[in-house]
């Protein structure tokens, strides 16, 4: 992959300015609450499998673990987000997911979830909450598309960790 992967969640004067900046450049909506604008594109999700695919059966699984920082636009605070995002190779309900299809969806459901979280947040609202929030609604998305999916804490071993402009260090 080139390019720099970058994610920056910011609060201006009053209202909230999503920034999701990918390799691709950048897109955005304008209506709801605050300004939200920016993508993440299919590319940042570099799944691991993690369980290969029994073939005939329901089963395989592969993850990705996201830091984005959420940084306030005025006084500057920071955190990190860290998530991880998985989903089977193969389930009863859609059969066997493709790494485009799983990478499509997840790209598309968090931008989303983002977008539904972060345009109708309220000034002044901590940045852990949106996190959480985010999470919350990204995996009820992403399990409503691919059954089985999961959004949740960064644990499982071995995954890729992408960073959205969150700084390197040691996990």
């Amino acid at each position: 992959m080139t390019g720099h992967l970058l994610s920056r969640w910011r609060f201006r004067a009053g209202f909230l300015c999503a920034l999701l900046l990918g390799v691709g450049g950048l897109s955005g909506c304008g209506t709801g609450r605050n300004s939200v604008i920016g993508r993440i594109t299919p590319e940042h999700f570099e799944f691991t499998t993690v369980v290969e695919e029994e073939p005939g059966e329901p089963s395989g699984w592969r993850a990705v673990c996201i830091h984005a920082r959420i940084t306030q636009g005025d006084s500057r605070a920071t955190t990190a987000c860290k998530f991880e995002v998985g989903l089977p190779l193969c389930n009863r309900q859609q059969g066997r997911i493709s790494l485009e299809d799983a990478q499509d969806a997840a790209a598309e459901m968090a931008n989303r979830a983002a977008y539904r979280v972060l345009s109708e947040a309220h000034p002044g609202t901590m940045l852990a909450t949106l996190c959480g929030d985010f999470k919350e609604l990204y995996g009820v998305l992403l399990d409503e598309k691919f059954k089985g999916a999961k959004v949740g804490e960064c644990k499982t071993r071995g995954v890729k960790v992408v960073h959205f402009d969150a700084p390197y260090h040691c996990d």
